[in-house]
């Protein structure tokens, strides 16, 4: 392969990279105005109740969810008074390895996030 189609396959890469970068800063605009992703505000409760999905049932297993507050709330990542942070998550999302889950890309984080919003929603159902 010549340097021409290697800095024009880059070229094209790196534009791809900008687009969508741009378009999810923009879905994710319009997912808060349509009420998909809970507006700033909104009680961390709230917030936890639609995070949940019995899909991180098993990597909740044995865990407890005042120690999953604890460590979120450690991290800056939930707070009682604000919700969720989420610019807190997108910088952890930066810094942390990835772990596969279930054949999905996760941070620790997410997942002690996901774990903990399903395990609140079963402690407050049951």
């Amino acid at each position: 392969m010549d340097r021409r189609t290697v800095l024009a396959g880059l070229g094209a890469a790196a534009a791809w990279l900008s687009i969508s970068s741009c378009a999810r800063l923009v879905l994710n605009g319009r997912l808060h105005e349509r009420g998909d992703i809970a507006a700033p505000g909104t009680p961390l409760s709230d917030q936890l109740a639609q995070l949940a999905d019995p899909f991180f049932r098993d990597y909740s297993a044995g865990r407890s969810v005042d120690a999953l507050r604890s460590e979120m709330a450690h991290k800056g990542v939930i707070s009682t008074h604000h919700g969720i942070n989420h610019e807190k998550m997108i910088n952890l999302a930066r810094q942390e390895p990835l772990i596969i889950y279930k054949g999905f890309y996760y941070t620790q984080t997410e997942l002690e996030l996901y774990a903990l919003a399903y395990l609140h929603k079963n402690q407050n159902t049951d």
